[in-house]
Parts: C-alpha cells; sequence; structure tokens
C-alpha cells in the first residue's frame, strides 16, 4: 500500500517521520516516538490493519540489513528485534 498510495513527496515524508520515530524510540523518546502511536490510529481509520502498519517497520529493517550486507551483525539482528517487539508493544498490537 504504502507504494501505491500518495505521491513521491508524501511517501518520502513518510518514510522520513518513520525514520526520526524510530530513532526517538530506540533513544531518549523525546517525543517523535509517539508519531507510532498516533500514525496506528490514523491509519485505522484508513482501513490499514495494524498488523500491515506495523509491518512496515520490519521493512525497513530488511531494507538497512540488505544495504549493510556483511557489515550486518547478530547484535544489529537482535537490537532490531527487540526494538520490533517493543514497537508492536507500544502500538498495541498482540506479539
Amino acid at each position: 500500500m504504502f507504494r501505491t498510495q500518495g505521491s513521491e513527496l508524501v511517501m518520502g515524508a513518510m518514510l522520513a517521520l518513520t525514520i526520526e520515530a524510530i530513532l526517538d524510540f530506540a533513544g531518549q523518546r523525546r517525543g517523535h516516538f509517539r508519531l507510532i502511536a498516533c500514525e496506528v490510529v490514523s491509519h485505522d481509520g484508513y482501513g490499514t490493519p495494524r498488523e500491515l502498519f506495523i509491518a512496515f517497520f520490519g521493512v525497513i529493517r530488511d531494507t538497512l540489513r540488505d544495504l549493510l550486507g556483511d557489515e550486518w551483525s547478530p547484535q544489529i539482528a537482535q537490537t532490531w528485534d527487540r526494538l520490533l517487539t517493543e514497537i508492536d508493544a507500544f502500538a498495541g498490537v498482540p506479539a
């Protein structure tokens, strides 16, 4: 859905905001991370299942893994697994 809905400008903005939210969620949680909870509710209104909304974070992880190639370590993988579990819980998606 992300790739087929909206203009490139809108998709770029959504991706940038998502990355900011991930970084804040993984870091000091100063406020940008709250976008995750707001957008899961907003996307509910668009008819996007929460599981599909949350899957986008996994797509970002998978893309980074592909880009990093051999530099992707087991520690990075474990950190991402933990982060995605925390995002699921925060957004109210059952594990």
